[in-house]
């Protein structure tokens, strides 16, 4: 009797062993501890598909009174795909750009391949290397004028399940001729064109 709880531990730790090894034969733990990172990067047993820009203009207001507000509204959500306002700055000096928006793509991954909407564009170079590019274009709407605004950051697929890019709210000439101050309080609307849908399927 006394063996029981021997024999009981033993079965166990071996049942958590063969779950371990099936979770690291079959992907399913480098999947859930790198995420979509592991489908991006694996590019011997995924293949990075053609993308496609995707139609359409998107929009989100930014309240310029209450940087930290903005955090979290959505720009674009197809129920899969969602870009989001991850923060807004203002570094208070229009020789850095003053106000920059930063943007969080977020997307779906599985054993099966990934699919990310972005304003990025994530290609491979070569069998080994990645290349990311913006497409996206933004322009911002305040006090009834429209403004072409600069693209500022981007990154690659640097987070779980996604990417990150920015871009500068204003342009420089409009702090030069006074139109924008370094301390404006109303709300401005920008809206974001040339999306781009990255896909990964596995081979």
């Amino acid at each position: 009797m006394k063996s029981k709880p021997k024999n009981i531990l033993l079965i166990l730790s071996s049942v958590v062993g063969i779950s371990f090894l099936v979770f690291w034969l079959t992907g399913l733990l480098a999947l859930w501890i790198d995420g979509m990172r592991y489908v991006v990067g694996n590019t011997d047993k995924y293949n990075y598909e053609e993308g496609h820009m995707v139609d359409g203009e998107y929009s989100v207001d930014i309240d310029l009174s209450d940087l930290q507000s903005n955090i979290g509204k959505e720009l674009y959500n197809d129920g899969t795909h969602k870009i989001y306002v991850n923060w807004v700055h203002n570094s208070e000096n229009k020789n850095t750009g003053a106000y920059e928006i930063g943007f969080r793509s977020s997307g779906h991954y599985s054993l099966t391949g990934a699919s990310l909407v972005s304003g990025i564009q994530h290609s491979m170079i070569d069998e080994s290397s990645i290349t990311s590019e913006i497409t996206a274009k933004m322009t911002s709407t305040y006090n009834g004028e429209t403004y072409d605004n600069f693209y500022s950051s981007s990154s690659g697929i640097n987070f779980k399940d996604g990417d990150e890019f920015s871009f500068y709210l204003f342009p420089h000439s409009a702090y030069d001729t006074n139109e924008i101050s370094l301390d404006e309080k109303g709300v401005v609307e920008v809206t974001v064109t040339n999306l781009y849908k990255n896909m990964w399927s596995k081979k």
